[in-house]
């Protein structure tokens, strides 16, 4: 299939949608065994900073070339982007399940190859909508499914695996996640062609000038800035209240994280309705629940229950909360910027 989107070209070889999402469901569930593995290895064989450091290093190099990633995704291809990339994520962390103690140093590169991966993806929604003949916030709605059902299945898979194979051979089979995902993207035909230029010298500010001055954009994305700060200080407490407080392992940590998966399932199979025509309204007040849920856990007594009702919860808000900010960005943007918009 091939027609255009706006200005922008797109491919994709038919009947293969529902292999795509079935390649990132696999895939997300390697993402999440991973998670685990590192978090628990770096707990057990670091300092009192090792956990913090990891989140770091997770986290801070792919903000800092995010600007970069957005512009390499609509001026390169995203398909084509998200086969190369995902094929260097399998190698990073094969090298990281190998050698223990490049793990910091290739958290910072998985960290880099997500945002772009991750950019990749926003970009490819519309073509997947297109592709299986639904609206954009439903497809928004089976891609957040997609990845519930990953966050679902992989922390229990991760805990089961470290403990009867060991954290190497946990992480070769994320590894191997992110092989499948190329194959399947390649043979499948998934792109969409870059945008063209005028001329190739535009400066990066130059590239994101319309964007910056897109009021509805910068207003979400700034609230956006505002989760992911209160998110990475949230991690770091999340381990701790684990193994210091609740004296539990990655068994605990595995079920908490799948429950609020659970929630995030629900809350992706309801998000289309939820949302309806308000999307900036549902974006907003679901991150508000959020953040209640945390403020829950810290105000009141600390037990696995109430830590478990919370993060269903959340989860739940966190979902439709993805899926309106998604449908409210590719919206708002031309399909030749959804690149640097995701990247913002």
């Amino acid at each position: 299939m091939e027609n255009t989107q706006g200005s922008i070209a797109i491919e994709f070889r038919q009947g293969w949608g529902w292999l795509v999402l079935a390649a990132l469901t696999i895939s997300t569930i390697g993402d999440e065994i991973t998670l685990l593995t590192l978090m628990f290895r770096t707990a057990e064989s670091a300092r009192a900073y090792g956990v913090p450091a990891l989140l770091i290093a997770e986290l801070l190099p792919g903000l800092i070339a995010a600007p970069w990633a957005g512009r390499l995704i609509d001026r390169r291809g995203a398909g084509r982007v998200l086969v190369v990339v995902s094929a260097l994520q399998a190698a990073a962390i094969a090298l990281i399940a190998y050698y223990p103690a490049f793990t910091l140093a290739g958290a910072a590169l998985l960290s880099v190859l997500f945002t772009i991966t991750s950019a990749a993806t926003f970009a490819l929604i519309p073509v997947l909508a297109s592709a299986l003949g639904m609206t954009l916030a439903r497809a928004n709605s089976f891609l957040e499914v997609v990845r519930s059902l990953g966050m679902l299945a992989g922390p229990v898979a991760g805990g089961v695996l470290v403990g009867w194979m060991g954290s190497t051979n946990a992480l070769l089979i994320d590894a191997a996640s992110f092989t499948l995902l190329l194959l399947v993207v390649a043979m499948s035909g998934l792109r969409r062609a870059p945008q063209e230029h005028e001329t190739e010298e535009t400066t990066l500010l130059a590239d994101y000038r319309p964007l910056l001055g897109n009021r509805r954009v910068m207003v979400v994305t700034g609230a956006l800035s505002l989760e992911v700060f209160a998110t990475a200080i949230a991690d770091v407490a999340f381990v701790f209240l684990i193994i210091m407080t609740l004296k539990s392992g990655p068994a605990t940590f595995g079920v908490l994280t799948a429950l609020w998966a659970a929630g995030m399932l629900v809350g992706a199979a309801l998000a289309e309705r939820i949302i309806g025509c308000r999307i900036g309204l549902a974006a907003f007040g679901t991150a508000a629940i959020m953040g209640a849920t945390m403020l829950l856990i810290g105000l009141a007594p600390v037990s696995l229950v109430i830590v478990g009702i919370a993060f269903i919860a959340g989860g739940g808000a966190n979902s439709v909360h993805n899926v309106a900010v998604r449908t409210l960005l590719q919206s708002e943007c031309p399909p030749a910027d959804h690149g640097k918009v995701a990247a913002i």
